[in-house]
């Protein structure tokens, strides 16, 4: 079904698959965009800590930066989900409001306690109201553009993030890592192309392994965001159900859940994210967990980056890559629209109402 060039006119009317193919240019243009904005507004001596606020393919920019930067960011990120803010803002904190669309309601709501709080602000998006706050309270901007849906502008709110970040003086500079990364991203997108057999295409192959079954994706916590990428373009995607879970911590609770399946298990299918720079012993922990899954019926899938040796910042996007395109092919599986997320834009219907 894969290898039927027909099916994608029929199934992605959209072109969702052009933006997946086309998405290492979210980075080179996210890098110009960023270095031209008014940054400079930004005083980074007087702030001691960071949140970013936002939700979606809008947060998800900054899960990857705090698990990329685990090791160098030299001020604590957070990243918030919700309406409110943490009760540590204060004067000294940079909140980044990261919205693609500029009107997500619970980015604008911590917007305003950002403000009362008397933090800094800067900003991510596209347009909306958040374009318009942002001029009217003169904070500074990136604006990024807009008509994606917004997990496919990934690229426009990590980049932005991991170069603001290098230019305040929280990370070192990272042009390097951005340049192999959009050379790996280029060159990925032609291997995992729909054009490519399903025999010659690693994406194609993890897409029918997944089909019909309920994917759990496993990482150490540096590839934690990579799992909750995965995890959410299956379910954006693929319109179906998938799981992660973070190693060690899974050691000590989840792993014991393991020995009662019952009949759900054959249609469980386990994913374990690896990098060659996780722990030694959570190396261990997860062939110690592949082989209980073993011994209750499930085959767990092995994913690592190719390019061992590249910066960590091409090896993370060369599995979100994959991740993208065998959740691209689900949908085409599970013979559905990869693009519409219409259940979402009903709960905000819903909402609005309120």
């Amino acid at each position: 079904m894969l290898d039927d060039a027909k099916i994608y006119e029929q199934y992605d009317p959209g072109d969702v698959y052009s933006l997946l193919y086309n998405f290492h240019e979210e980075f080179r243009l996210g890098r110009e965009i960023t270095e031209s904005s008014d940054y400079m507004n930004i005083d980074s001596s007087g702030i001691g800590k960071i949140v970013v606020a936002g939700m979606g393919g809008s947060a998800i920019g900054a899960d990857l930066l705090k698990c990329y930067a685990l090791y160098e960011l030299r001020k604590p990120l957070f990243v918030n989900r919700d309406y409110l803010l943490p009760g540590f803002v204060d004067d000294e904190t940079l909140v980044i409001l990261s919205s693609y669309s500029g009107n997500t309601e619970e980015m604008l709501s911590s917007l305003e306690a950002a403000r009362y709080l008397g933090a800094k602000l800067f900003a991510i998006t596209s347009d909306g109201q958040l374009t318009s706050f942002a001029e009217d309270l003169r904070f500074g901007y990136v604006q990024i553009p807009g008509g994606l849906p917004p997990r496919a502008a990934l690229g426009y709110s990590f980049v932005p993030l991991t170069v603001l970040m290098s230019v305040w003086g929280f990370i070192p500079k990272q042009n390097e890592a951005i340049e192999n990364t959009i050379y790996s991203l280029h060159k990925g997108a032609e291997k995992l192309a729909k054009d490519i057999p399903t025999s010659d295409n690693t994406a194609k192959k993890l897409a029918q392994k997944i089909y019909g079954k309920l994917p759990i994706i496993y990482s150490s916590p540096r590839l934690e965001a990579v799992a909750t990428r995965f995890r959410g373009q299956i379910s954006e995607n693929g319109k179906a159900l998938a799981y992660s879970s973070v190693l060690p911590e899974m050691n000590h609770n989840e792993l014991v859940g393991w020995k009662n399946l019952y009949d759900f298990g054959k249609y469980i299918q386990p994913i374990f994210l690896r990098d060659p720079d996780d722990h030694p012993k959570n190396k261990f922990r997860m062939d110690f967990v592949a082989q209980v899954m073993k011994e209750n019926g499930c085959e767990p899938i092995f994913l690592e980056p190719a390019e061992l040796d590249a910066p960590f910042m091409t090896r993370m996007f060369e599995l979100i890559q994959l991740g993208d395109f065998a959740s691209y092919y689900l949908a085409i599986l599970n013979k559905e629209d990869p693009k519409p997320v219409k259940i979402i834009d009903r709960l905000k219907a819903e909402l609005g109402k309120l």
